[in-house]
């Protein structure tokens, strides 16, 4: 007799044993309390709210600019700016997951109520990838037909009377 006739005359026993195993790893997975806290120490402050020196200046020159009329935010995340048509609450979460992980470079909003009037994007070599350049397709059709107008800007320095007169044309002044 071989050992593969050997093990196959015991493959009852064999086949128990696995089922044991298996019954017992799932029951300590399923009992055991998982009171280990995760490691918070892979975090730390970020040193500027800014992540380039091109969002820092454009933010100054908007403030210049603008501040005395519309309050200028930083990185607002889209689903505060678009939501869902009312629906069912599973669609509207699918519908929420395609925006809730994209922020807006700065939105400008009135002082008196604070609606958001205008996004602006600052378009840097990032959005030469294929990916970045989807998804800003993806939210400039989405800003179309909620009638939110956007300004995409290149990074390469900041001339005022052309950053003054593209922004009053998208506002409509």
């Amino acid at each position: 007799m071989n050992i593969f006739q050997i093990l196959i005359s015991f493959w009852p026993l064999m086949a128990i044993i696995v089922f044991i195993f298996i019954v017992l790893g799932l029951y300590k997975v399923l009992t055991t309390k998982n009171d280990e806290k995760p490691d918070l120490s892979v975090y730390e402050r970020k040193p500027f709210l800014f992540d380039t020196v091109s969002e820092f200046s454009l933010y100054k020159l908007l403030l210049e600019l603008f501040g005395d009329k519309y309050h200028i935010f930083t990185q607002v995340n889209y689903s505060h700016l678009i939501q869902p048509r009312k629906s069912t609450w599973e669609e509207e979460r699918r519908h929420r997951s395609r925006i809730d992980r994209k922020s807006a470079d700065f939105v400008l909003c009135d002082k008196e109520r604070v609606v958001p009037k205008l996004i602006i994007e600052l378009d840097g070599s990032a959005h030469n990838f294929k990916s970045k350049q989807a998804r800003d397709e993806f939210i400039d059709e989405i800003t179309k037909i909620v009638d939110l107008p956007i300004l995409h800007l290149k990074v390469n320095g900041f001339d005022r009377d052309f950053l003054k007169n593209e922004i009053n044309k998208k506002l409509g002044k």
